[in-house]
């Protein structure tokens, strides 16, 4: 047996050692080698290339909620949540990655993560603007086409608050910061002018104008925001950690093959097979890295296209406006969802075609020649044509067609995209409607009737023949309008302009002017007489009884003509010559018609002067009371007196009521002219107390439209209190035609009056249509005889058997009577002798000024 010697122990010591270290030396330089993860690395990679992919869908989704293409958020939403969520897995790093390399992407996955937060509560934020923003563009249009709808505004509103609807919903579509600002200064104009309207339509304009704010304040924000979210660095940020991922992975291979080198070295020793074995093993670990690397270009450039492709199908796929693509030959190869719905046809049955399948015939050629020659020359061509659908119904669409070219300059396809305008010329329609026609009737207005005017005279002067403008004017229309309610006007109106029409030929037209104001144009006419006899016809039809509820009333018109050329030659002239001949109708007794003269303007002007001056007649203190004496028709006493309006004229001197009131009632000055009446009377009264004269009663007449819309009850009321004045001084006068005019709320009233306890006194009875059944409920104290039965007073006349008659009455309905104009001893002695009570007249007095009737008071005796 044989043993080693020393040294040869320690030659296998020492080789043993060197084994023991290559072999560790080997494991260390294999773990080192082998210790990057190909599993991770691809995944991370994936992970990285999907950030990319969530980032661009959220913001196509964002885009696309901001111009309505998702009427929700759910895209976005969810788009937020897997940004978030991936964010989160980035922030694992691969584990083969070292420590100098980790802390710089740490810090970037960081960024990243930041930037993701900042995106989703940049989101959160676009999602309520858009939520305030679409609220207020869905009502605002219903409220604008509602306030324009229902004419609750007059016309130069209604086109004004339309105009401003259009503005606005324009300014949505709009990046023009100075409209805006435009906007906003019309609505502050407008809010202005709601404060002067009644308070139901004020409130739907200020709703209206609210939103208008909420659109113009909203909208700039939300767009803001929107640019915001696309300009977040997230994109860029992950491509940056792409980049450094990618270079600390090529750093880490790169270190990694070193140490196959190095373990090549090492194994070089060990022999050939390891070498051989090293060897293959490092021309797989490069095969493998470039199989990797191009693996990763692939992948990221199939991502990339995919992503490109999914956005460019969910645009065609979702967008509201059809599209279609053709080859270079104008042969249809696509069309979307949208350009079945609007034309008809799906893609099966028209691939292949060419759009010209489409055509209404409505363009010449001329037109389709200029469209490829724009599309040959630029590239591209938009404007409005009209096609035909499937079913065959034309349409009006707006169309832009680009051509598409290849690196040559060839066009290789078309894409056209349109939109139907159907909607929104048919919204063009009703607007041009809406501001040429009457709300109500559905007639022309003055703005269709000046043209339609125009046409006529020019049409006239081409054949010589002429042209008749009716003036019409409802009588007493305002009356109706107080008395049964605008409703019923309303229907009267229509029911008149039906029955107009029916007269007029088809080549006539009859327009409303506003209130109860129409006019009709007669062309062609070959004599002037000719409208004459259209005027008869129109007032025999007019006049025919109308069912108003439950009333049956007759309304009467008065008619005015004028006649192109003999009466003017502009549509101006003659309109204004026909209302002048209009108001001659009216001042001749109405439910006529009057052929224009040239000394109708004149009278015309004058009344429109004087209605001018008596808007500052209170102003300028240029009323007064005159007062006449009633007094007993027994002795003679002065019982009680009348006060009667007098209008001190600068320029004509002293008016008497005959003069002006009509002027009054026709501008409705009457109203604060009767209240100025009772007042003043009461005052004068109150004086006379105050002066030592004794209590006198001083009678009031009240107007038809005081009574109908003051509040006649609290003005006596106040004028009373305002004065002291004890209310059994005071006395109003009402006619039958105003206590019949509405039962029940007469009676109401006079049952307040009479408890104020002030007298009331039916005036010239006899000459209205009251009934004894209604006389009997009526709380009054005294029946005023009218003037007309005193005049011819004497035994065995039909006067003398009224007057008698109707005394007799009023003393069984237990009434005092007053007989007004009494001028005569043998009148006196008539009434006197039929036990009259009371008597008014030149005999006794005419009306004087207060001073004067002060005097009287003083010298007489008065009895109440």
């Amino acid at each position: 047996m044989s043993f080693l010697s020393l040294p040869d122990w320690q030659r296998v010591a020492r080789a043993l050692l060197m084994v023991l270290l290559i072999g560790l030396s080997l494991a260390w330089l294999f773990s080192r080698a082998d210790s990057i993860s190909i599993e991770q690395h691809q995944d991370y990679s994936r992970q990285l290339l999907r950030l990319q992919q969530l980032d661009a869908e959220l913001n196509a989704s964002v885009l696309a909620s901001r111009y309505d293409l998702y009427r929700n958020f759910d895209r976005s939403s969810q788009g937020v949540k897997d940004l978030l969520a991936i964010t989160r897995t980035l922030t694992q790093l691969p584990d083969y990655l070292p420590l100098r390399d980790r802390q710089p992407l740490e810090e970037q996955v960081a960024r990243l993560r930041q930037a993701s937060l900042d995106k989703a509560d940049a989101v959160d934020r676009f999602k309520r603007e858009t939520a305030i923003l679409r609220n207020s563009q869905s009502y605002f249009p219903l409220i604008t086409d509602s306030l324009i709808r229902d004419g609750v505004l007059q016309p130069a509103l209604s086109r004004e608050v339309g105009i401003f609807g259009r503005s606005v919903m324009t300014f949505l579509l709009s990046d023009d910061p100075g409209r805006g600002e435009r906007l906003r200064q019309e609505h502050d104009r407008l809010a202005g002018v709601a404060q002067r309207l009644p308070p139901a339509t004020a409130e739907t304009l200020r709703i209206l104008l609210s939103h208008a704010a909420l659109i113009l304040t909203h909208k700039p924000t939300l767009d803001a925001i929107t640019h915001d979210i696309l300009e977040l660095p997230t994109h860029a940020l992950g491509d940056t950690l792409s980049q450094s991922y990618a270079q600390a992975y090529n750093q880490a291979l790169q270190k990694a093959r070193r140490y196959r080198v190095l373990l090549f070295v090492v194994a070089l020793g060990l022999g050939i097979y390891l070498v051989m074995a090293v060897a293959r093993r490092r021309r797989l670990a490069a095969q493998l890295a470039d199989a990797n690397r191009e693996l990763h270009e692939r992948l990221e450039a199939l991502h990339q296209a995919q992503a490109e492709l999914k956005r460019y199908a969910t645009v065609f796929t979702n967008a509201r406006e059809g599209m279609v693509i053709t080859d270079a030959s104008a042969q249809i190869i696509a069309v979307n969802p949208a350009f079945t719905e609007i034309t008809g046809y799906p893609l099966e049955q028209i691939a292949g075609a060419t759009p010209a399948v489409l055509s209404s015939g409505r363009q010449d050629e001329h037109y389709y020649q200029k469209m490829w020659s724009a599309l040959k020359e630029r590239g591209q061509w938009q404007g409005e044509i009209w096609n035909r659908r499937r079913s065959g119904d034309i349409y009006p669409e707006w169309l832009s067609i680009a051509a598409v070219r290849d690196s040559e300059g060839e066009t290789t396809h078309y894409i056209g995209i349109f939109s139907d305008v159907t909607e929104r010329k048919e919204a063009e329609a009703r607007i041009h409607h809406l501001a040429h026609h009457d709300a109500l009737t559905g007639l022309p207005n003055r703005l269709l009737l000046q043209d339609r005017l125009g046409q006529a005279i020019r049409e006239a002067r081409r054949k010589g023949s002429q042209v008749g403008i009716l003036f019409m004017d409802l009588d007493r229309f305002k009356w109706i309008n107080d008395t049964l309610g605008h409703d019923a006007g309303d229907h009267l109106l229509r029911t008149i302009t039906r029955r107009c029409l029916d007269v007029l030929r088809e080549s006539d037209t009859l327009a409303r002017l506003g209130g109860d104001e129409f006019v009709a144009i007669l062309p062609g006419l070959q004599q002037a007489q000719d409208a004459g006899l259209v005027a008869r016809k129109l007032l025999a039809a007019i006049t025919q009884p109308c069912m108003l509820g439950n009333h049956e009333l007759s309304v009467t018109c008065s008619i005015g003509i004028a006649v192109f050329p003999g009466d003017g030659t502009t549509d101006s002239l003659l309109l204004r010559n026909a209302d002048a001949a209009m108001y001659r109708a009216k001042s001749e007794g109405r439910n006529g018609f009057q052929f224009y003269s040239t000394d109708m303007n004149t009278a015309r002007l004058g009344e429109l002067l004087l209605e001018h001056q008596l808007r500052g007649a209170l102003e300028r203190q240029e009323l007064c009371l005159f007062y006449q004496p009633k007094v007993d028709a027994r002795d003679g006493t002065l019982r009680s007196c009348e006060a009667l309006l007098r209008w001190r004229h600068a320029e004509e001197g002293l008016l008497t009521p005959d003069r002006f009131l009509p002027a009054a009632e026709e501008s409705g000055l009457i109203v604060p002219i009767g209240e100025w009446v009772i007042r003043e009377a009461c005052r004068q009264v109150r004086s006379w107390l105050n002066a030592g004269r004794q209590p006198v009663r001083v009678a009031v007449n009240l107007s038809g439209q005081q009574f109908a819309h003051q509040n006649i009850v609290q003005l006596v009321r106040d004028a009373l209190q305002e004065y002291r004045l004890p209310p059994q001084l005071l006395e109003l006068e009402l006619t039958e035609t105003i206590l019949m005019r509405d039962i029940e709320r007469t009676l109401v009233i006079l049952g307040e009056l009479c408890a104020l306890g002030v007298s009331l006194a039916i005036d010239d009875f006899g000459t209205g249509y009251s009934s004894l059944a209604y006389l009997r409920q009526f709380q009054v104290h005294t029946l005023k005889i009218d003037r007309s039965f005193v005049n011819d007073i004497q035994e065995g006349a039909n006067d003398a058997k009224i007057a008698s008659a109707v005394i007799g009455l009023a003393h069984s309905l237990g009434l005092r009577v007053v007989a007004e104009g009494v001028e005569t001893p043998l009148q006196q002695a008539f009434l006197a002798n039929h036990a009259c009570d009371y008597l008014q007249g030149y005999l006794f007095g005419k009306p004087e000024p207060a001073d004067r009737f002060s005097e009287r008071l003083q010298r007489s005796r008065v009895m109440a």
